[in-house]
């Protein structure tokens, strides 16, 4: 499965103080698929942020909508913990 187009979704002027998710609708691909991701992303923005689980960071915009860590670094070092 092809990964979202990094360029696809932008943080509206006034991020952080006012939550505003810009999705470029006439990219190729799924309409209704890239609604329902900007729409995930926006709720998790609303809610306090898109961080990452193990460092904090937050998430790129380019990752997919369900990802909880910024990136295969604090994947690996959160799974390597819960092994422990």
């Amino acid at each position: 499965m092809p990964a979202p187009d990094p360029d696809a979704i932008d943080l509206g002027d006034g991020w952080p103080d006012r939550v505003s998710v810009l999705a470029s609708m006439f990219m190729a691909g799924n309409r209704k698929a890239r609604k329902a991701r900007t729409l995930a992303i926006f709720r998790k923005l609303q809610w306090g942020g898109w961080n990452c689980r193990w460092c904090g960071d937050p998430v790129p915009l380019f990752k997919r909508a369900e990802a909880a860590f910024c990136c295969e670094g604090c994947r690996k070092r959160a799974a390597r913990r819960r092994q422990k």
